[in-house]
């Protein structure tokens, strides 16, 4: 009888791993999940299968939707041309070797490194054990522990590292408060931002800090701690792989600029104040950065051999509520620097691919509208197919490359994944400040 009860509960235990691994912990992930898939997986069918009309409501009245269908099939070529030359571009820069730079002389500067930290018991005494081994010596660490619940302050303080300082602060949520209010206890030349979920090798410091002879700001290249850990952190893996990770390589190597991205990025004192350090009530305060960096003729470099490893989400619920407070984020980006950026062409060809999301949904109501009976004829749907198939070849060589046979079990349900921007789009309302976004990190490094 024993026996029975203990296979049971293994059976049970093994029945809880599996749904774990598909990014299940709750019924709320679950149905993320399941919204994910049924509809990303309808809208790619509409978008390449061989849809019919299937209620003739419209065809009556002979609606020709031609005119509607122009506009976005401009933009979207402009948009899709841009990032597939990025992507390709980012792709065969790859090959080359990195940047080079000698150390600083005749002084190494000083590095003060900020970590936001709010509700980060499990994580935070990682990254601080990875600064102690650092190769480079001229460095301090600050850690706001800003509006916890639970014991981040203390397990913090527990370090043994005298250059590590702990600030506990009750105020305003959010991180650019958080760095805002670190930024006033440093001194040193260069600020680094580390998110507490971030880990990083001895050598981070040193690779990173020779970068400034050339850039007043740098990112360093992010790459996941925990794609092992499942389904949801592999497919964010390889969508950082594919896009992120190639554009930035990409941009950066024909001298234009590269995106500060959260975690591992790095400015020089001046800069910051010169831009006026981090705006508050942005929930994409690295973005926001990035751009008034560049309006004031700042240059931002991207350190491709310098690596900050950090935590993807593992929970359908903690990835659609980032990726919502991404998109609240980007909408903040266009109110604030779109009007002002007609004159700037780099800041301009950054904004209009945020138009992307705007033409899914564009595109997804002229498709109801043609299965109600509508009709429309464009000039590009056949050579769109051509663009996202190349673009599919390029992303599928990177992904293998980079992630070998995993990648390629992954990569159907990848294309799939790419549409999940149109569902953390309703998801929007739900996230309003930096309170609603926390993402629950647990230290799973299974790289």
């Amino acid at each position: 009888m024993k026996s029975k009860r203990i296979y049971a509960t293994r059976r049970k235990d093994r029945g809880k791993n599996i749904i774990a691994r598909l990014g299940v912990r709750t019924v709320k992930d679950y149905l993320f999940g399941l919204t994910w898939f049924l509809v990303s997986f309808l809208i790619f069918y509409l978008t390449f299968g061989e849809a019919k009309p299937l209620v003739l409501i419209l065809s009556s009245i002979r609606l020709d939707l031609t005119i509607l269908s122009y506009l976005p099939a401009y933009i979207g070529l402009y948009i899709s041309l841009g990032w597939i030359f990025y992507i390709l571009t980012g792709f065969l820069f790859s090959f080359r070797k990195p940047e080079k730079f000698k150390m600083f002389n005749p002084h190494a500067p000083m590095v003060s490194i900020l970590i936001p930290a709010r509700d980060e018991e499990k994580v935070i005494s990682n990254l601080l054990s990875d600064l102690s081994k650092q190769t480079y010596a001229a460095w301090e660490a600050v850690v706001v522990a800003h509006n916890c619940s639970d014991r981040t302050y203390e397990a913090a303080k527990a370090t043994a590292d005298k250059r590590v300082r702990v600030l506990e602060f009750k105020g305003d949520y959010g991180k650019p408060v958080a760095l805002n209010h670190g930024v006033q206890h440093t001194k040193g030349e260069i600020v680094v931002i580390f998110d507490a979920d971030a880990r990083i090798d001895k050598r981070f410091l040193e690779n990173l800090v020779p970068y400034f002879q050339k850039y007043d700001a740098v990112q360093a290249r992010i790459v996941s701690s925990n794609s092992n850990s499942n389904l949801l952190s592999g497919l964010v893996d390889l969508e950082w792989l594919a896009f992120t990770d190639l554009v930035e390589n990409s941009l950066s190597r024909f001298g234009l600029f590269a995106l500060l991205g959260g975690t591992g990025q790095a400015v020089k004192r001046f800069a910051l104040e010169e831009t006026g350090y981090w705006d508050e009530k942005n929930l994409v305060e690295d973005y926001d950065l990035t751009i008034r960096l560049l309006r004031n003729g700042f240059r931002i470099g991207f350190a491709s051999n310098v690596r900050v490893y950090d935590e993807r989400p593992v929970t359908w619920t903690s990835f659609f509520k980032q990726r919502a407070r991404w998109l609240r984020g980007n909408f903040q980006i266009i109110k604030k620097h779109l009007a002002r950026s007609w004159m700037e062409p780099r800041i301009w060809h950054l904004l209009v691919s945020h138009f992307s999301v705007f033409l899914f949904y564009y595109g997804l109501i002229l498709t109801f509208l043609y299965l109600l009976g509508g009709t429309f004829y464009t000039f590009y749907f056949p050579f769109w197919f051509w663009l996202w198939l190349f673009q599919v070849i390029i992303t599928f060589l990177r992904v293998v490359l980079e992630r070998g046979f995993k990648g390629v079990l992954l990569f159907p349900l990848f294309l799939l994944f790419m549409y999940h921007w149109l569902i953390a789009l309703w998801y929007i309302p739900k996230i309003k400040t930096w309170k609603e976004s926390k993402t629950e990190h647990f230290g799973d490094f299974s790289f």
